[in-house]
């Protein structure tokens, strides 16, 4: 993976807060009380809800503020399109951006050098953690749904927020990979980049579907694998294609002994490696998919 300066990954994680902080600024602009109430979420809820929008701006206001002490030219938000219509599908994103959030702070904080953003990148990190339990337990999700959570690269957290990227201004200073996208499913039950109630349990068979672009992975005899990414490492599991849809499909496997869990909302990526993982060998994803324990 590239190497960044702090001042580079204070920006790339102020792209995330900008993200986030537009998802719940217009969240919470798009669905009043009332709406939330009709949907089955009570006032308490929605105060917690307005609490986490006004902590991911103050989130953004810190570290525009550090960057302009370093005198860098902070990053601008980006045009986003999140696509939800209820408040029940503006939780069900949610999952899948706190998740992002969460599971990218845990990737920068080994790349950092200062001692002073580890700090406050670790203390930014523990009020996100607490966002994704709330809201997964609001849509009767397991609140801690495993031991250790995952990290993501910077390649791999913005192939993700693209998904809801309309535009960004021409002069962001950030130079980043955008991989294919992937969807997912279990039997009939899409899962896609959303999450939902919806998942599947290890040794389940799952489907992966590059969208939103004309993309063909690989030549047709070359195999494809499945890295279900955990914090102890990547876990492979050979795909079988899919004529009819152009996907692959493949099984959730159990993880090797000394690994940790697969279970929760999980990333998963198609590569053309079973080894290892690299931004050369990751072919399409993440896609993140709810895995269930048995």
């Amino acid at each position: 993976a590239p190497q960044y300066t702090d001042s580079q990954l204070l920006n790339n994680i102020l792209s995330l807060e900008h993200f986030q902080d537009a998802f719940y600024r217009q969240g919470v602009a798009n669905f009043t009380q009332a709406q939330f109430g009709e949907a089955g979420f009570n006032a308490d809820f929605y105060s917690n809800l307005t609490e986490i929008a006004s902590h991911e701006h103050t989130h953004v206001t810190s570290l525009t503020s550090s960057l302009l002490q370093l005198n860098v030219t902070p990053v601008a938000e980006c045009n986003y399109y999140f696509n939800v219509t209820s408040p029940q599908g503006f939780l069900q994103a949610a999952t899948l951006i706190e998740s992002v959030s969460v599971s990218s702070y845990i990737g920068l904080l080994a790349q950092l050098n200062g001692a002073a953003y580890q700090t406050l990148f670790s203390s930014v990190l523990a009020v996100e953690a607490r966002h994704s339990s709330f809201i997964r337990a609001s849509l009767g999700l397991q609140p801690f749904a495993t031991p250790f959570d995952t990290p993501l690269d910077l390649d791999e957290a913005y192939t993700l927020t693209q998904l809801y990227t309309l535009s960004c201004p021409q002069d962001n200073p950030l130079a980043l990979k955008n991989f294919p996208t992937l969807s997912s499913s279990f039997s009939n039950h899409v899962v896609g980049h959303l999450g939902s109630k919806d998942g599947g349990m290890i040794g389940e068979e799952v489907l992966f579907i590059t969208y939103g672009k004309d993309i063909k992975i690989g030549s047709d005899c070359e195999p494809i694998y499945a890295a279900f990414l955990t914090i102890t490492g990547p876990v492979f599991s050979p795909t079988t294609r899919v004529p009819d849809n152009g996907g692959f499909k493949t099984t959730v496997p159990a993880p090797p002994k000394g690994f940790a869990p697969i279970n929760g909302f999980v990333h998963v990526v198609l590569s053309s490696s079973n080894t290892t993982l690299t931004d050369d060998n990751i072919l399409a994803g993440p896609a993140s998919i709810e895995i269930w324990p048995k």
